[in-house]
């Protein structure tokens, strides 16, 4: 019996052997890299020891370890093409994406910005129709005072056109004078306010305003063309191209000397009748508002008479130099105030002998030439130099209009001079 069953033991051993040759046969064979064969190395399989996390846990040390292969992971399918379920699980569905994440998450975080940046907007509307708001209100007091002032400027012009006193209250008249221009000085603006016998009537502004009261005849009358300043007398030319022309400076036949200081030529000299100078501050005050006329006329001693037209004519204030604005030339004179570069007396200062405001570097042009005038460097007109009576022989210091047909007599070297000018404003829209 013993020797019975240590045969089966046998059998069923080399059973076993043989059985675990044939499996590890059909490994090597499946490894391209293992080969049987006479002379070829040992697998490399064996060799090779995994890594520690592949190996599987409980290995009990006794040779019974066996490698654990590690299965590539299943791809995950985005959920975007997973099958939607149908019914109550839809609606899980839906759920557990918008907890979980949704996919439209970047496109509703734009929406938020877009009305977030909506609503700046409309702040920032908002903001400026307040500001709107007050603008317009601003405007209305702007308005309402702008009318104050104007109604009393038309009563100052009602009173001055029929030549009445005017119950003017002190506000209305300082009002008025703030309409008027800002030019002056507090004091010289105190000094308008103060009360005088003379500035209790106003007068007409100007010629113009004369000849618009059907006054046709040329003569003397009293304008004034800043109100509660003291008037003055002009001569006014009632006639020439419609009449209301304030005559600024004549110049007949030499009986007045132009060769004059500055204070003379700011206060005026000579005859209104005959030649004088009107006065570059009085030249200031009916210039300062609004846009003048300044008509030039010329007569030689054949009995040629011409003109010269500017339609942009100031004189600005003493402060100013009284420098002369003469644009827009009209008329068959010929523009001699426009003559060349350094022969412009548009925009030019005055200057006297006594007090020189040229671009004559080397000297006094007034000084030279004998006479006030707004010179250049020196001059390309001056119709205050020295009334000759026909030709005249030296330096060119006569009457002078440099843009003349005739000024030198080529056969004597004689320079001509002219019989009479004449120098006059009026506004523009008269």
């Amino acid at each position: 019996m013993k020797l019975s069953s240590c045969l089966c033991k046998c059998f069923y051993l080399s059973f076993l052997l043989t059985a675990l040759l044939q499996e590890s046969e059909s490994l090597n064979s499946d490894n391209p890299e293992c080969s049987q064969g006479e002379g070829d190395p040992p697998c490399l399989s064996s060799l090779v020891a995994m890594p520690l996390p592949l190996l599987e846990k409980g290995c009990d040390g006794l040779g019974s370890c066996r490698l654990h292969i590690l299965m590539p992971e299943e791809p995950v399918i985005p959920e975007e093409i997973q099958d939607v379920p149908t019914g109550e699980q839809q609606m899980e569905f839906k759920q557990v994406m918008k907890y979980a994440g949704d996919p439209n998450k970047q496109g509703s975080s734009k929406a938020r910005t877009l009305m977030d940046r909506l609503s700046l907007v409309e702040t920032k509307v908002l903001s400026m129709a307040s500001s709107l708001q007050k603008l317009q209100e601003e405007s209305r007091l702007n308005l309402n005072r702008l009318e104050e002032q104007l109604n009393s400027l038309v009563a100052l012009l009602l009173g001055i056109l029929s030549g009445c006193k005017l119950p003017c209250s002190e506000s209305v008249l300082k009002s008025s004078i703030l309409d008027l221009g800002k030019e002056h000085k507090a004091e010289e603006t105190t000094a308008l306010l103060e009360p005088s016998a003379k500035s209790e009537h106003t007068y007409p502004r100007d010629c113009a305003e004369i000849r618009k009261q059907g006054i046709q005849d040329n003569g003397i009358y009293t304008i004034q063309p800043i109100p509660l300043r003291q008037p003055f007398e002009a001569y006014c030319d009632m006639v020439t191209d419609g009449g209301g022309w304030t005559m600024i400076q004549r110049r007949l036949d030499g009986t007045v000397d132009f060769n004059r200081t500055w204070q003379e030529y700011k206060k005026g000299f000579g005859s209104l009748q005959g030649e004088h100078w009107l006065g570059n501050e009085h030249l200031h005050s009916l210039t300062r508002l609004g846009q003048h006329v300044l008509r030039i006329e010329l007569e030689d001693w054949h009995g040629v008479k011409r003109h010269a037209i500017y339609r942009k004519f100031k004189v600005a204030s003493e402060a100013n130099r009284y420098r002369l604005t003469a644009r827009e030339y009209q008329g068959n004179a010929g523009n001699a105030l426009s003559y060349s570069r350094n022969y412009n007396h548009d925009h030019k200062c005055f200057t006297t002998w006594d007090i020189d405001n040229d671009n004559y570097s080397m000297g006094n042009c007034g000084t030279y030439y004998g006479a006030g005038w707004w010179f250049d460097s020196c001059l390309a007109a001056n119709l205050n130099g020295k009334y000759y009576h026909g030709r005249y022989n030296g330096v060119t210091n006569g009457i002078y209009w440099g843009t003349w047909y005739i000024l030198i007599d080529k056969r004597t070297n004689q320079k001509y001079s002219f019989k009479k000018v004449e120098m006059k404003t009026r506004p523009v829209n008269f």
